[in-house]
């Protein structure tokens, strides 16, 4: 693997992490043949934008944001915070309480590497350190399913057919103990 770096954000990077996020968006919707959702699109950034901004102010309380970069390029990012409303409704509540892993973005050039694996591997140790036993997350998008099948197994909630005929919803609840081994 190349020589990437695992660190915070910091203010100075905001402007290149929201290019990546625009980046990364633009290559999942073209993968997974939805970039005409441009509505979709447009919210999805709207949205990394928000949880970069609460990382930031919050000095990663309400949400914590992990970056990667070769030198200074980023291409990667993750984050935990609150679970999401759509994890809230899929599961009615039951995830409400638990972090969400979110923002596990790697940048085109730079997938199937080992940076994702690096990313989720750090952000584990974050949260077992400080005493977290356990995070959810989920997945529209069918070229990541089946990358979060390989790595954790079937969701615990599989929602058939949730965006349409064909394209499920997935939501998974992972124990914590269990990625570190």
């Amino acid at each position: 693997m190349k020589n990437i770096e695992i660190s915070r954000p910091r203010t100075e990077d905001i402007e290149e992490i929201n290019k990546f996020f625009e980046l990364v968006l633009r290559d999942t919707f073209e993968k997974n043949g939805i970039l005409d959702l441009v509505d979709t699109f447009e919210n999805e950034i709207i949205d990394k934008r928000r949880c970069l901004n609460q990382d930031i102010e919050s000095h990663g309380k309400n949400r914590f944001f992990l970056i990667a970069k070769e030198g200074e390029k980023i291409v990667g990012s993750i984050e935990y915070g609150p679970s999401n409303e759509l994890i809230d409704t899929c599961t009615k509540g039951e995830l409400k309480a638990i972090v969400e892993i979110g923002t596990v973005f790697v940048h085109p050039d730079y997938q199937k590497q080992g940076v994702g694996s690096k990313m989720l591997k750090a952000i584990f140790e974050e949260l077992h350190r400080k005493g977290i036993r356990e995070f959810c997350f989920d997945s529209g998008y069918k070229s990541a399913q089946k990358i979060w099948m390989n790595k954790f197994g079937k969701p615990e909630y599989h929602l058939k057919d949730f965006w349409g005929k064909g394209e499920d919803h997935m939501v998974w609840r992972i124990n914590i103990e269990d990625v570190l081994k």
